[in-house]
């Protein structure tokens, strides 16, 4: 490294130079090594080092670099080489020493520890050169005190690091026995429960003392001190090391804490009567939410932005799981929030300590007293003398029959209706006289004399003892063992208290408070004492106990509402109090969140009220005549153009597109989500049952109290319904919604259009909440200049409504202020107030249940309500210093129930825990310290074989009670007990919260629990338990696959303390390389683990890794070998075949090996109904095969010995087989054999009389002839004379006069004079005749007539034959009157000469002449029309024009325009061909007009007929670049059809391949490359001519025959293969080919010349569908569907540009103007986007270019017409601000309407493409377009050069030269031309006087002057100057431009100056306002 390296490196940035140092290439360490480096470059090189130390953005390579320079010793010879400077150097030393104090200063920051050890020395000779130096006067003494402070720091450090070094391994001990013996250096009571940033560093030690497990304390103070400090830095430690590991800037995992990056905090929400900030964080999505520990309740946030330097604490108070997984979190902020900014970003660290129970402890802690712990003596003192309870008197005797007989309760003195529940529990029931003795027993008597005998109790000898030092000791110490009936005793021991109650309420009345850890063991323990008492309050979270729910305190007190009138009034005024000011609060924050997170423009009147907006500008607002007057200011009134640019320019250069979402989006995500049951998965439910509890356990107040909090904001949004708007977002989406939802059903384009203007606004509105804002500073001073808020551009006015906005928020907060001062003492009086309807309720009660956390955080109530016995269950489980809050000084009774072999106090520092004697119970430390304390003797739990785990491993004095010795064995199974042991390594963290999980053992402990169930076992008999919450997880997604075991309860290990069942099955989960156990190796939780079942155990675990880790379990392990209940494998015994043993080893052996639930062989047990063999495989189900049906064949037989045809379960019922029985009548039949013969019906056909009619008949033998209908026909004649056609019916209707003859009538018709037969039916009456017949009319012509109608009523339709005078023929009817002839002939017009075709009868006008017009018009052309019509006076004859078009071409005009149409406008209609050779290489077939003479040629319509990458022929008109090919897509396949277009890209089937054969088959979707080969066997298929297939196996058939088709198999020779007697063949379906197979695999395996798809070799048509080339197939269409893909730009770097080029395109058609003057055009291409529905079309990347394109042409078209009206209005700023949705414009001049035309035509002509556009026709139309936006300036400049009289005429005629050059029409008009023509117009102005300037620029003068309006005027020649002051002319001077006078006197304008009106609008001089107050107002508007 050089010295011009350094030299470059000095001049860049610190954080540069650590990198290039750092650089491989840099030689950087190659420099270090060097001995020899000059002076000059060794004080560079220290320059450059001292810039690189002030580097703070990478630590990391800082911290890398300043290691190399310390590794290479360089920091010696940096202090040598300052001796060499002091020596040789000296006028170079201040510069070197201060870049080497700064060097050194940085490393001494960063690595402070080597800073000790290498630095002192250096620095020593530093100091010693800078003194000699300072005396000579070369370096001042700055540099000297900065280098002793750095001497004096090192020393300090080094003090400190001495004193941390006595904490090694040898002499750690002895350093905490001295700081146990040390005083603490302050109060306890005095140090913040809350960590400071100090607490927090990596250089704190704080002031610990070990918790004297054995021994006695000094005092209560110095018990108390080390209680809180020990608990303090159990929650502060794992959060200062998690700090301080994310600072170190390693790469290491955050095993104390979890870090969230880019976390924000919202403004704060009343919840409760609480703040609560919602935080937003990052990429939660990456985190299961649902399962995961991480963000509980109560768990402590520590906040900061500078890297913890500051840091802000919180906890969390809101965890709603649908929130929480879109990243917002309820946060209640323990530090004050004043203080502190909660703005921009964060970085949040969740400490995984419950900081609430701490928060909560550690104050009550503080709060007791130094004489105020309750039972000193014992838990400081630790004295072994337990005296008995104070309110025990000597000689006090109990009734103690409550435990003999627990149904009898005294009914207590003091009642309320707050516990007057139905049931009656506090009743005396009659004593039956055996329990009498218990009822009065003298308690302090020793148990051997005066008291029965434990039988007599129904207590074993143990359990006595215990209850009687329950009873009598002040501290009471019971241990119960597994199972030996620690609940049942406590449950008696409260009995017995309450029984006796009048003892210990004499002095002083109060409930029994009844303390356990968690909520779980206090709803047991309640629930318990619910069947003696009522008079229960439950303090806590809500329980999921039904029992206890009523007993809940919030639910008593609102449910009973018996609470005193003075404190409901007090709660009723307090609250009303607290919800005025919360809405106060709300409104304000709600104008504070609008401020900051913008939703709309908020209304004027409300910024006015607050006086955010000065009189000068509120004047300016007040004079407007319209509504919503911001909304007209920021959105309505701008100018569209300039906003599309705006907001273009604003979306390329930041994300501001992504930050909004599209109009479509929020309506679609209004629009409900139906739920998808698929989507849910199965930890979700697994994951909050697990969790629950755990929440349940840290929630202490839910609020459900009040009402009224339920009403209060459940989301971080604020409702902002209060605040008046003049434009809203969401209104605008909603009424977009609206009109979209009209068109979509009406199709209403005006509605669509609406929307999209909309949009446009809308558009405005989102950028104008991202315009960045500017500082105060320059807003104020616009704000004050401000002299017409309407000539401010877009940005500027949305930056004023923001500063306007800062403004009001400044307000706002400063109010919040002072309402939150006001609101905090009002809160604290409504938590009072609540704590005493809490006092009352729990005064009233006879036993308050609460948890430690809960006693601790209602230690104020506690204290008042001072209860003198404290019960607390589990107590081993609890931290001393939560048992000890739980206590009040008037406590004179503690009775602790535990077992301290058990769980113990979670602790969340190890080292705490174990080396300080944290996670020691209070009950364990009385134990230790050798109080008295009872044992529990006998476990009533476990069977002998269980209980042999334990004993005497964990509990050697425990004793089995004989009721176990009956437990009955488990069914299925050789042993009650088992470890089945394997190594097979588990799956480490398996989850989010650490845990591990080992599928081998989830899955064998399932395959048994199947099993058990399979016995009869019921689910709640069963209990699988495992340690760990991945292992939780896996069992129950197993679970969820056997349904058999789905109501099996699982449950972790520790959530299972306190509760048993029947059979437990336990995985323990831990078999790792590694050796690990984790908590598996503490003796506590197993015992827990393996003392929970009563009548089976199953454990399966890795027992060696268990046994190298604990001794414990080499002793269980022991046990079990020497019992044989310990191996690899299981032993399953079938009870159906006890002899049938089998062994199971994994899960899946339980299916296989006892499939349902016994043993591999068949049942065969006789059924109980039929006594045939069960064919079942062995069950264990249905032994009694009660409910089996037999399937048997039935062996019963009828009378007859026919057997029954059933199964065998089925009832055999009748005899169904028929036999041949003999009939009473003696006919013989077959019938079934159940039927009797007397009552079966004999068929047999006999022949019997009937006695009504005497007929003889044939009827069957049982029918009866009285009843049997006579089958004889009546012979019966009718008055008609026809027969009846009945059956014989004797019995009904004999006369026959209900009878209808349907026979044909004889009759004659009515009125008939031909005698025709009726044609009806005989019954129906005749009528008239209607038989058509010939007869002669009165003209004899002859015609059909009905015959009943008379010939002089019938009308003759026959041609008149009657002749005319005319002699023609009477063209009318028969009947009808002759008249006019109407015959139409030829005649000849008298008028005209003409003949024509008119009626006979006619007279001969032009009116019937077609022949053509004789006239002559006025211009003396003959007439084109036809004579009849009118004669025009435009005449329409061709007449050469006197213009020739500017390529010298004649035009002719129509005669009626010649004098009309000239110049210019006569362009259009020269017709000469334009014959120009375009682009493509065609010729141009428009002619000159309609191409512009050359400018714009018409599009080419010659077709392409170019061959697209896809095979078929490009068929649309030519142009550039083909677009995507418009045919119908060829891929198809068995299963579906592409039907998208040819150019998309297809969607591959995903259907399963069905290409198979009986060799192969492919395994793979349809639209992938098939996974088999082809088959190369023949196919042996037979076609229709017999002959066998040609083709190969599995594919389609060819249709020829080898036979029958030779010819054409071999008319196309491809591989010469083709007449060989083994060739095969492909059919190709595509074309239908028949190809031979060698040949076309060659043919495709060939290299394309170009892209494109395989083509048939015989007819080149294109390939798609073939399996057998599939491969090959796929393989080409990977490069088409590149080509197509660049068409369609399926690739992600288009996506972004595609998007930004659809909203470019959306801008434009938004514009109003737009809308206006093309709707058609405007409506074509919002369709063509999809603007407005729910699924946009799919348009390709050229499409979007047209669209593009197309949208600027009307843009452009746009603003060129309104160029003129914008000339003659933008004088008038304020006529612009207000754009209504139509904008019309009409322009009625010669040049308007010739712009208009000329622009219709261009714009018609690119709306005309719909596919694509050639490059040529764009850019000539761009010119174009460009050309006519200069001809207005360039018309207007021409007439000034008419009407000028200027002395500068000859440069004017000179720049009309030009411009007349320029402007040629036969010329391009392309950027250069415009740049020219553009300047010479501006040149012109000179000339003519004028602004000269832009629009832009004129209005950013105005800004700068300041100047009211009518202070600026304009000389002669039209030179502008402005008068400032009042406005008006005082005095006169000469213009600098021309020298000509300007001004004048007296206020009073020269004549020859006037009002320059185009500068800023007036209408009149600013002076008239003194004079005349006319103040420039429109005086034809007032």
């Amino acid at each position: 490294m050089g010295y011009n390296t350094l030299k470059s490196l000095a001049s860049k940035t610190c954080d540069v130079i650590v990198l290039e140092l750092l650089s491989k290439r840099s030689g950087f360490c190659l420099l270090l090594e060097q001995e020899d480096i000059s002076p000059d470059k060794f004080d560079l090189l220290v320059k450059v080092l001292a810039e690189a130390s002030h580097s703070q953005s990478n630590k990391e390579a800082i911290y890398e670099l300043f290691s190399k320079i310390i590794e290479m010793k360089f920091v010696d010879r940096l202090a040598m080489h300052s001796v060499k400077i002091k020596i040789d150097y000296p006028e170079r030393a201040k510069s070197f020493l201060t870049d080497l104090l700064t060097f050194i200063t940085a490393i001494t920051n960063v690595m402070i520890t080597i800073a000790i050890d290498k630095f002192p020395t250096s620095i020593d000779i530093i100091h010693s050169s800078l003194s000699v130096l300072t005396s000579q006067g070369w370096v001042s003494d700055n540099l000297v005190s900065k280098c002793e402070q750095l001497q004096e720091r090192l020393k300090e450090e080094a003090k400190k690091w001495e004193f941390q070094q006595k904490y090694d391994d040898k002499g750690k001990k002895r350093m905490r026995i001295d700081m146990d013996q040390l005083g603490p250096p302050d109060d306890f009571r005095e140090l913040p429960v809350l960590p400071c940033a100090r607490d927090l560093s990596h250089n704190q030690h704080p002031f610990l003392r070990k918790n004297i497990v054995v021994g006695k304390y000094r005092d209560g103070n110095h018990y108390l001190d080390i209680q809180f400090r020990l608990l303090r830095e159990d929650f502060v430690r794992p959060l200062r090391n998690g700090i301080n590991l994310f600072r170190s800037d390693t790469r290491k995992k955050y095993s104390d804490v979890k870090i969230y990056r880019r976390v924000t905090i919202s403004n704060p929400s009343m919840v409760g009567h609480k703040e609560c900030h919602f935080v937003q964080i990052s990429n939660m999505n990456r985190v299961r939410m649902d399962v995961s520990k991480r963000l509980l309740y109560g768990n402590l946030l520590c906040f900061s932005k500078d890297n913890f330097t500051t840091i802000i604490l919180g906890s969390v108070a809101d965890r709603d799981i649908d929130r929480l997984k879109k990243g917002i979190l309820g946060v209640e902020f323990e530090s004050d929030t004043e203080i502190h900014d909660l703005s921009g970003e964060f970085v949040m660290v969740e400490s995984r300590a419950y900081f609430m129970a701490y928060k909560h402890v550690l104050k009550a802690l503080q709060e007791i007293p130094d004489d105020g712990l309750p039972l000193a003596p014992y838990i400081v003192h630790v004295e072994q003398n337990i005296k008995p309870p104070e309110y025990l008197p000597n000689g006090q005797r109990y009734d103690l029959r409550v435990i003999k007989n627990p149904r009898i309760k005294v009914y207590p003195k003091a009642y309320t209706a707050q516990f007057d529940f139905d049931e009656q529990l506090d009743t005396v029931e009659p004593d039956d006289g055996e329990v009498m003795h218990l009822s009065n027993i003298l308690i302090e008597e020793p148990l051997h004399q005066k008291w029965p005998t434990s039988q007599q109790f129904g207590l074993d000898d143990s359990q006595l003892r215990a209850l009687r030092s329950a009873l009598t000791r002040q501290l009471a110490i019971i241990q119960g063992p597994p199972g030996s009936g620690k609940t049942f005793l406590g449950l008696k021991i409260v009995h017995t208290l309450l029984h006796n109650s009048h003892v210990w309420e004499r002095d002083n009345p109060s409930p029994i408070l009844v303390v356990c850890f968690t909520n779980h063991a206090l709803d047991q323990f309640l629930e318990g004492m619910t069947r003696y008492t009522n008079r229960i309050v439950r303090v806590g979270s809500r329980t999921k106990s039904d029992v206890i729910a009523r007993y809940q305190i919030n639910f008593l007190v609102r449910s009973t509402g018996w609470v005193p009138a003075i404190i409901r009034e007090r709660i009723s005024r307090v609250k009303e109090e607290l919800v005025n000011l919360e809405g106060k609060i709300k409104t304000l924050r709600a104008v504070l969140d609008e401020c900051n997170v913008y939703t709309g423009i908020l209304s004027l009147q409300l910024l006015l009220c607050e006086n955010v907006i000065p009189h000068h500008i509120r004047d300016q607002f007040d004079r407007e005549n319209c509504d919503r007057k911001l909304a007209v200011w920021l959105v309505y009134s701008v100018d569209h153009q300039q906003a599309v640019v705006t907001t273009s320019r604003k979306r390329k250069h930041s994300n501001y597109s992504n930050n909004s979402k599209s109009t479509i989006e929020i309506i679609q995500e209004e629009k409900p989500i139906k739920p998808n049951a698929n989507n849910n998965d199965d930890g979700e439910e697994i994951g909050k049952e697990l969790l629950e509890m755990e929440e349940r356990d840290r929630i202490l107040d839910v609020g459900d109290d009040d009402d009224d909090d339920k009403n209060d904001d459940d989301a971080p949004m604020l409702m902002l319904s209060d605040i008046e708007y003049e434009m809203r977002d969401m209104n605008l989406v909603n009424e977009m919604a609206e009109l979209l939802q009209i068109y979509e059903q009406e199709y209403n384009e005006a509605a669509l259009l609406e929307y999209n203007l909309l949009a446009g606004l809308r558009e405005i509105l989102l950028y104008g909440f991202s315009v960045p804002e500017m500082p105060t500073t320059e807003m104020q001073v616009i704000e004050d200049n401000l002299q017409d808020i309407w000539v401010l551009d877009l940005v500027t006015r949305w930056q004023m409504y923001k500063y306007w906005l800062r403004k009001l928020e400044n307000k706002a907060k400063i109010t919040i202020k002072v309402l939150n001062e006001e609101y905090k003492p009002k809160a604290r009086a409504m938590n009072e107030v609540k704590d005493q309807e809490y006092l009352h309720c729990m005064r009233n009660a006879s036993i308050v249940g609460m948890t430690t956390t809960g006693a601790a955080r209602y230690s104020r109530v506690l204290k008042d309500l001072a209860p003198a016995i404290v019960v607390v269950e589990e107590a081993a489980e609890i931290l001393e210093a939560h048992i000890i809050t739980s206590l009040t000084t008037n406590c004179q009774h503690l009775i602790m129930i535990g077992d301290h072999q058990q769980l113990k106090p979670s602790a969340t520092v190890y080292e705490l825990a174990t080396k300080f004697g944290l996670e020691t119970s209070l009950f364990e430390r009385m134990i230790k310290n050798g109080l008295a304390y009872e044992t529990l003797e006998y476990q009533h739990r476990m069977r002998p074989s269980i209980s042999r785990l334990l004993v005497p491993a964990i509990y050697p004095r425990l004793k089995d009670h004989p009721s176990v010795n009956t437990f009955p064995s488990i069914k299925g199974l050789t042993k009650d007990v088992f470890f089945i042991t394997h190594e097979i390594n588990e799956k480490a963290e398996a989850d989010d919260n650490k845990s591990h999980e080992n599928l081998y053992e989830a899955e064998l402990v399932m395959g048994l629990c199947r099993h058990l169930m399979l016995q009869g076992y019921s689910p709640d008999e069963v209990t699988i338990l495992t340690p760990y919450s991945g292992q939780f997880f896996l069992l129950r997604k197993l679970q969820r696959q056997q349904a058999v075991c789905t109501a099996v309860r699982i449950c972790v290990v520790d959530n299972f303390q306190g509760e048993e069942n029947n059979i437990i099955l336990l995985s323990l989960v831990r078999s790792n390389v590694e050796g690990k156990v984790g908590f598996l190796s503490t003796e506590n939780r197993v015992c827990v683990a393996l003392s929970r079942a009563k009548y089976g155990l199953y454990i399966t675990g890795n027992i060696k890794l268990l046994c190298k880790k604990s001794d414990l379990w080499k002793k269980i392990a022991d046990d079990l070998a020497s019992r044989e209940c310990i191996g690899n494998s299981l032993t399953l015994q079938c009870n159906n075949h006890p002899e049938q043993l089998m062994t199971v080893t994994c899960g899946n052996d339980f299916s296989i090996k006892s499939p349902e639930g016994g043993c591999q062989q068949m049942c065969s047990k006789p059924l109980p109904r039929c006594n045939h063999l069960c064919p079942l495989m062995c069950h264990m189900y249905n032994l009694n095969h009660d409910q089996y049906n037999c399937q048997e064949p039935c062996l019963k037989m009828c009378d007859l010995k026919h057997q029954c045809r059933k199964n065998c379960w089925e009832e055999c019922g009748l005899c169904l087989v028929k036999v041949e029985k003999k009939l009473p009548c003696d006919h013989i039949h077959t019938m079934h054999c159940y039927i009797t013969p007397e009552y079966y019906r004999c068929d047999t056909i006999v022949e019997k009389e009937i006695p009504d009619c005497q007929h003889k008949v044939k009827m069957a033998c049982h029918e009866d002839p009285t009843t049997f209908p006579c089958p004889e026909k009546c012979d019966f004649r009718l008055d008609c004379g026809h027969m009846c056609v009945w059956l014989c019916h004797s019995t009904r209707d004999q006369e026959h006069l209900e009878y209808e003859c349907y026979k044909k009538c004889t009759r004659i018709n009515a009125e008939c004079t031909q005698q025709h037969p009726c044609m009806k039916k005989c019954y129906e009456d005749c009528g008239k005749c209607t038989v058509d017949i010939k007869k002669v009319l009165p003209c004899q012509h002859i015609k059909d007539v009905r015959c009943y109608i008379p010939v002089e009523n019938v009308k003759c339709k026959e041609p008149c034959e009657k002749i005319l005078p005319c002699d023609h023929h009477c063209q009318k009817f028969c009947f009808e009157k002759c008249d006019d002839c109407q015959v139409k002939m030829k005649r000849i017009i008298p008028s005209c000469g003409h003949e024509a075709m008119m009626p006979c009868s006619g007279t001969p006008t032009v009116e019937f002449c077609d022949g053509p017009c004789i006239k002559k018009l006025s211009c003396g052309h003959p007439c084109k029309l036809r004579c009849k019509d009118e004669c025009t006076d435009k005449c329409l004859e061709l007449v050469m024009s006197s213009t020739k078009c500017p390529k010298d071409h004649s035009i002719q005009l129509p005669c009626h325009l010649v004098n009309e149409v000239k110049g210019e406008d006569a362009w259009r209609y020269c017709k000469e061909p334009c014959i120009k050779t375009l682009d493509c290489g065609h010729i141009c077939f428009g002619d000159c007009g309609r191409c512009f003479q050359g400018r714009l040629h018409v599009a080419c319509n010659q077709p392409c007929r170019r061959q697209l990458v896809c095979g078929h022929i490009c068929k649309q008109p030519c142009s550039a670049d083909c677009p995507p090919c418009q045919e119908p897509c060829q891929w198809k396949c068995v299963h579906s059809k592409c039907r998208r277009k040819c150019g998309t890209w297809c969607t591959p089937c995903k259907e399963r391949c069905n290409w198979k054969c009986k060799h192969h088959k492919c395994y793979k979707y349809c639209g992938d490359e098939c996974s088999r080969k082809p088959c190369t066997r023949p196919c042996n298929e037979k076609l229709q001519c017999g002959h066998t297939c040609i083709g190969f196996c599995g594919e389609p058939c060819p249709p020829l025959c080898r036979n029958c088709n030779k010819d054409q198999l071999t008319d196309y020779i491809l591989s010469g293969k083709e007449d060989e007697p083994d060739a095969r063949f492909v059919y190709l379906e595509d074309c239908g080919h028949t190809i031979e197979a060698d040949g076309l695999e060659y043919w495709l395996e060939q290299e394309p010349e170009k892209i494109g798809m395989k083509k048939c070799p015989k007819c080149h048509s294109t390939i798609y569908n073939n399996r057998r080339y599939q491969h090959i197939i796929l393989q080409t269409y990977k490069a088409v569907k590149e080509v197509k893909d660049l068409y369609n730009n399926n690739n992600k770097k288009h996506t972004q540009n595609t998007e930004d080029m659809k909203r470019d395109i959306q801008l434009i058609l938004r514009n109003p103007k737009v809308c206006n003057l093309w709707q058609s055009h405007t409506t074509k291409l919002i369709k063509i986007l999809g603007i407005g529905t729910n699924k946009p079309k799919y348009l390709n990347d050229r499409q979007l270019q047209l669209i593009r394109f197309q949208a600027q042409v009307l843009e452009k078209a746009t603003n060129v017409l309104h160029s003129c009206d914008k000339e003659e209005n933008k004088n008038d700023v304020r006529q612009r601000h207000y754009i209504p949705t139509w904008v019309k414009f009409e322009n009625n001049t010669k040049e308007g309407k010739r712009l208009k035309l000329n622009l219709k035509v261009i714009v018609k002509r690119i709306m005309e493409r719909d596919l694509t556009v050639a490059p040529q026709m764009m850019r000539e139309v761009s010119c174009e377009l460009q050309r006519q936006m200069i001809l207005p300036p360039y018309w207007k400049f021409q007439e000034k050069v008419a009407s000028t009289s200027s002395n500068d005429l000859l440069e004017i005629k000179d720049i009309q030269a030009k411009l007349e050059l320029l402007m040629d029409a036969t010329v391009i008009f392309d950027e250069e031309l415009d740049r020219k023509v553009r300047k010479l117009l501006k040149e012109s102005e000179k000339c003519f006087g004028g602004l000269g300037i832009s629009d832009g620029e004129r209005v950013m003068i105005l800004q700068a002057m300041g100047l009211k309006q009518g202070h600026w005027y304009k000389c002669p020649k039209g030179h502008i100057y402005c008068i400032g002051e009042c406005g008006g002319a005082m005095e006169e001077s000469s213009c600098p431009h021309c020298h000509a006078t300007i001004g004048g006197r007296k206020h009073k304008l020269r004549r020859d100056n006037s009002v320059a009106s185009e500068m800023d609008g007036a209408t009149h001089s600013a002076w008239s306002h003194h004079y005349h107050n006319m103040a420039n107002f429109d005086i034809d508007n007032i």
